[in-house]
């Protein structure tokens, strides 16, 4: 699979266990997956620097000026 995400941002998504980004080996499906599997309900996030840039995380959220939050999703309900 190719990763088609630009090199100057990245995605995040935060539950209130974890936190997970994109990488060049993990696209945004994939993390989305990642996110889903764990079970909790978790928000998207676009974040406009690569993911190998460090900064802050405060209450689940990082700390980039330009940060877009992208939407919450709701843990899966198991079948």
């Amino acid at each position: 699979m190719t990763n088609t995400q630009p090199d100057h941002c990245h995605f995040f998504a935060s539950s209130a266990l974890t936190y997970i980004t994109t990488t060049e080996k993990r696209d945004l499906r994939q993390l989305m997956k990642h996110m889903d599997t764990e079970g909790y309900a978790y928000n998207l996030f676009l974040v406009p620097v690569p993911h190998t840039q460090e900064y802050e995380i405060n209450l689940y959220q990082p700390q980039v000026e330009g940060t877009q939050w992208l939407g919450f999703f709701d843990k899966k309900k198991k079948r």
